[in-house]
């Protein structure tokens, strides 16, 4: 073989293995490597200290406060809606909440539509002048509610800003019963106040307010009902849960839960879910909201 044909031969060879050495990395890549191997793991997501990771049914995985309390246990397939939109859930309480909003309420047909309980409210405190005033129709649906057979808690709109003023409130309340016994807690509800054209920020007394300062506050209310025989409660959303509430230091209270969902989704343990403000229930013209008591009192 002359020394033309050698060198032909010899870049046909060289063009084979560069060709065979190209496929192998192109089958490598395409295939995500040779058998056996794994492929490179993702990074784990950092948990801050004092957090924890959940899987919530409606946001998918989120990092919430890590408290010490109750993880919420309650199984979902135990929940059910009737034709009446009603939820119910297996040996829970059916129940409502209302204010002077309601109207005159018929609470004999409230009571034979099958509602069990019912969360009164007391008063409030202004959000302007922080002055505290009684509900209109409070004493009328304490009274009315109590011949129908429907059991009983009060709850009090708070805009308190200090401990001395969320005692206040709770005095205010006590006052107001008069030694009446409650089958059902009395509640300190506390609400970040919106602004609004009518309202603007710079007149709202209780804007800005921080979530410790308000976890003192619902602790020393609660503290000031426990005092007086009766059973205290807090109540709150899940943004408030997780962003606002130091639920920790109010372990000692029931807990009254605000979401508008076909199922509850907080990681944390509740005893009163209230699941709609749009219920309708005989009785009552206005909408009205709609509990689940999950261990009844």
């Amino acid at each position: 073989m002359d020394r033309e044909n050698i060198k032909k031969l010899s870049l046909i060879c060289a063009g084979v293995a560069l060709f065979v050495v190209v496929l192998t990395v192109i089958i490598a890549f395409v295939t995500g490597g040779s058998d056996g191997e794994e492929p490179p793991a993702e990074p784990s997501r950092i948990i801050p200290d004092g957090m924890r990771l959940v899987d919530d049914i409606y946001d998918g995985e989120k990092i919430i406060p890590d408290f010490d309390i109750p993880e919420m246990k309650y199984d979902h397939e135990g929940f059910s809606t009737g034709e009446d939109g009603v939820t119910r859930y297996k040996n829970a309480a059916v129940g409502i909440d209302v204010s002077e909003f309601q109207g005159e309420i018929d609470w004999y047909a409230v009571k034979a539509a099958g509602i069990d309980f019912a969360f009164i409210r007391a008063g409030y405190r202004g959000m302007t002048q922080g002055l505290l005033t009684e509900d209109s129709r409070f004493q009328e649906n304490m009274k009315n509610a109590e011949s129908a057979g429907v059991k009983r808690g009060v709850y009090f709109f708070s805009q308190a800003v200090t401990e001395s003023e969320a005692a206040a409130e709770a005095d205010f309340i006590i006052e107001k019963l008069q030694g009446e016994k409650l089958e059902y807690p009395i509640v300190f509800d506390w609400e970040p106040p919106v602004p609004s054209e009518e309202l603007p920020e710079s007149s709202l007394r209780a804007h800005g307010c921080t979530g410790e300062t308000v976890t003192k506050c619902a602790a020393a209310f609660c503290e000031r009902v426990k005092e007086a025989g009766y059973i205290p409660c807090v109540y709150f959303n899940k943004n408030q849960a997780y962003n606002f509430y130091d639920l920790e230091k109010l372990r000692n209270y029931d807990f009254w839960y605000a979401e508008y969902n076909p199922l509850p989704s907080m990681a944390y343990s509740f005893r009163i879910w209230q699941y709609t403000d749009g219920g309708s229930v005989p009785g009552i013209e206005t909408t009205v909201d709609l509990d689940i008591c999950m261990e009844p009192y």
